[in-house]
């Protein structure tokens, strides 16, 4: 090795000083002492008596009927106007059945939807 390095090693593999005349002596590690035992103190809570905050079937069902408000709004029409395709196919009168039949569907469908709210301000009703 070259002179250039601080600590050069001598042939046993130990690190010498600057002035290359006592090797360098690295103190040995102490033993580290044993950690602590450390132990997690036994903490109970007491137990709660069960309060539901509600009833679960309590709002369930009128989120239930309130959500095939948007069904009963698109179905009704939709079926109406192809059954009007239909009759118009089988008796000849283009536009007219169609037009009838997606009126009846949209008149169906808001017909239900009333229902469906009808419905849901009863069972809040009911709760109360």
């Amino acid at each position: 090795m070259s002179g250039s390095s601080p600590t050069e090693r001598t042939p046993n593999n130990e690190p010498k000083d600057e002035q290359g005349e006592q090797p360098v002596r690295i103190p040995e590690m102490p033993e580290l002492p044993e950690p602590p035992e450390v132990r997690t103190p036994d903490i109970r809570l007491p137990k709660a008596p069960h309060k539901p905050v509600a009833p679960i079937g309590r709002g369930m069902r009128a989120m239930a009927l309130a959500s095939t408000i948007g069904l009963s709004l698109v179905i009704p029409p939709v079926l109406g106007y192809f059954a009007g395709r239909w009759l118009d196919g089988r008796f000849g009168t283009e536009p007219i059945l169609s037009m009838v039949g997606l009126i009846v569907g949209i008149v169906l469908g808001f017909v239900e939807m009333v229902h469906i709210l009808g419905q849901i301000e009863r069972e809040e009703r009911k709760e109360r």
